[in-house]
């Protein structure tokens, strides 16, 4: 009798462990993506006017340091190679939370990413949820429920459906989610 998989659905997580005085600026993140915020809703005229939006993370040395710390540690203790495709930021205030999605465009498979993470940059404490979907065979919407804590990142396929959890503080929640491609 032999066995073969065909298919696995692998999922990354864990807590960037930089070393001492080579951390990553976590706040500096922040104030990129609320800059982004705060200049796409500076658009409207309306206050109320405001929608959850993906916000363009310009590059900085805290985002470059993520990044490599992700590709490198992936690379040797998995044996996976990614290159970063994009990155982009949510905030979340009281009660928010994001839309089920996935980070694949159907009618784009060839330029899609392959994997998505999401990185916790400032999370109050147990205040909000990762939810991740997916299928266990003919077992269908599954979902893997983790808290979102500062620092720690979710790695996982593109094309599996995820959301943020509502934010149930009264402080702002800041997320990063850069998309990888394999080499």
């Amino acid at each position: 009798m032999f066995k073969k998989v065909l298919t696995e659905t692998p999922l990354f997580y864990g807590e960037v462990k930089m070393p001492k005085g080579f951390e990553i600026d976590r706040s500096k993140l922040k104030a990129d993506i609320l800059s982004s915020y705060n200049l796409n809703n500076s658009l409207s005229n309306n206050p109320y006017d405001y929608k959850i939006l993906d916000y363009e993370v310009p590059f900085s040395r805290a985002l470059d340091m993520l990044n490599k710390y992700i590709i490198e540690h992936v690379n040797v203790e998995f044996n996976l190679k990614l290159n970063n495709q994009n990155s982009f930021g949510n905030i979340f205030y009281e009660n928010e939370q994001s839309f089920l999605r996935s980070t694949i465009d159907l009618m784009h498979l060839s330029t899609s990413p392959d994997f998505t993470m999401v990185y916790g940059v400032d999370i109050y404490d147990e205040s909000c949820i990762l939810v991740i979907e997916y299928d266990d065979n003919k077992i269908k919407g599954q979902t893997w429920h983790v808290p979102l804590v500062n620092n720690s990142f979710y790695i996982f396929p593109s094309h599996l459906k995820y959301f943020i959890g509502k934010n149930i503080s009264k402080q702002i929640n800041t997320v990063l989610t850069t998309n990888f491609e394999k080499k």
